[in-house]
């Protein structure tokens, strides 16, 4: 700065401050500049001035390094942020890995579970049907039991599909139940009764056919019925069981009702497991055994069978009659006290009852009735009331088809009858003379000269001998069955 002529000080150009910095220097422009206006003094400062300086001096110096430290601060909490933001992006990725890891783990674990229990149900019956599962897992059976009954020791599913030697799928396959199904196990039809109406037979196909036979022959045949069971028992026959009845002073019938549908699921089931069988194998053998009543509809251009009530045995099954034998024995063994202390005859030939006295007996006829009816209700049955008969011997007194007045003998109408079919079809051969529609015709006249045979012994050679010329002429099978079954 320059003053004027009048005191004023006359500001510096720049190209003049320039100059003077460059002749001076910059600290000594800057220090001559504060002392004219007032800022510095050349003259010592005083003691306490000089320690007030030096305190400020030291607190600056102490503020500028806290400064310093803040803006060190400051970077690395920049870094800090920048660090978090990596560290977070890092753990995203680490949650990602891991879940994508879990993930992997549970659809591994879920797949090995599917494969587990899909080879668990190729192995094992899950489910037969709504009702009827319930026991499956139970595979507790009374070895000890069926080996005193020299039956097989089958514990489970599977061996009892491998004791029939089926695979198990099919084992499945006939054991299921549905009240609405697509296909039936049976093959049903319908033959007219000698009292009036129908007869339902439910004839199983080929399948269930042979696990029923095999039931049949390695279970059902191995266990001894009552000895006063002769219906459907090898080794006895009608002839046998009319035998006991002959030349008495009464016979009485009775028959059970409906006796094969009489006869359901649970109780057969029970049979089998009072046999020695686990839960879970007796429920199979009961659903192998047992159908319920069906009804054929259409429905969408489908065949649906529709289940009319609970599962029961079938007439028209081969294990029906047996299990029916085994369910009656303690019927019959009752049945038996009674006619014994009465002093009465009894045998019973499937739903036929019979009942036979001496003359010494025909006054306790009306307290031998009364009894067995309560006997019978007690043990699941029903008597058919209309089909009970007191046949005396002043009448034809016929036991499950044969006359038993005398000696066994058949109807001698029958007879004449039969006698002159065979005379019409050995002259015009078999066209035209099956009258009554009998489904095989020819095994029909063959199944009857053998049921002659079966009765009257030698009396029925001539009516062989008749069948074995009709089979020359017509080139049929002359093969009759002449033995007892």
């Amino acid at each position: 700065m320059q003053e004027k002529n009048d005191g004023e000080v006359q500001p510096l150009s720049r190209e003049e401050w320039l100059e003077r910095v460059m002749q001076e220097g910059r600290d000594e422009v800057i220090r001559r500049e504060m002392i004219r206006m007032g800022f510095w003094s050349e003259e010592p400062l005083p003691p306490e001035e000089l320690e007030k300086q030096a305190q400020e001096e030291k607190e600056l110096a102490q503020l500028k390094k806290e400064l310093e430290s803040l803006e060190e601060k400051t970077r690395k909490l920049g870094d800090l942020e920048a660090m978090i933001r990596k560290r977070r992006q890092e753990r995203i990725e680490e949650s990602k890995r891991r879940r994508a890891q879990r993930k992997e783990e549970r659809a591994r674990r879920r797949a090995e579970a599917q494969a587990r229990w899909k080879e668990y149900r190729e192995q094992h019956v899950i489910h037969v049907g709504e009702g009827f599962s319930g026991d499956l897992e139970r595979l507790d059976s009374d070895a000890e039991k069926l080996r005193e009954s020299g039956l097989p020791l089958i514990h489970t599913p599977q061996e009892l599909a491998e004791a029939m030697e089926i695979p198990l799928g099919r084992l499945k396959w006939l054991t299921y139940h549905r009240d609405t199904a697509t296909i039936s196990h049976y093959h049903h039809f319908t033959i007219p009764k000698k009292s009036g109406g129908k007869r339902i037979l439910s004839a199983p196909k080929k399948h269930l056919r042979q696990a029923q036979e095999w039931i049949r022959a390695h279970l059902l045949d191995r266990v001894e019925v009552h000895p006063c069971a002769y219906g459907f028992v090898r080794g006895k026959s009608i002839v046998d069981n009319a035998a006991h009845h002959v030349g008495k002073a009464a016979v009485i019938k009775m028959d059970l009702k409906d006796f094969f549908p009489s006869v359901h699921y649970p109780r057969v089931k029970g049979m089998y497991q009072s046999l020695g069988y686990s839960p879970a194998v007796s429920t199979l053998l009961a659903l192998l055994c047992t159908e319920p009543p069906r009804r054929k509809v259409e429905f969408d251009d489908r065949i649906y069978h529709v289940a009319l009530g609970d599962r029961h045995l079938p007439q028209g099954a081969p294990t029906s009659p047996a299990i029916t034998n085994l369910l009656c024995r303690r019927l019959d063994e009752r049945l038996l006290g009674l006619a014994d202390s009465h002093g009465f005859a009894y045998t019973r030939y499937a739903d036929d009852l019979t009942f036979s006295c001496w003359p010494s007996g025909v006054k306790r006829i009306g307290a031998l009735l009364g009894t067995a009816r309560g006997i019978v209700r007690y043990e699941g049955f029903e008597v058919n009331e209309e089909k009970t008969r007191v046949l005396r011997s002043s009448r034809r007194q016929a036991v499950t088809g044969i006359i038993v007045n005398e000696k066994p003998n058949l109807n001698r109408g029958e007879l004449r009858a039969f006698r002159a079919l065979l005379h019409q079809v050995e002259q015009k051969g078999l066209e035209g003379q099956n009258i009554h529609n009998h489904p095989n015709f020819w095994e029909y006249i063959k199944g009857y000269t053998s049921y002659i045979g079966m009765v009257r012994g030698e009396a029925a050679a001539p009516y062989r001998e008749q069948v074995k010329r009709i089979a020359r002429k017509y080139g049929l099978d002359p093969k009759v069955v002449s033995d007892h079954p």
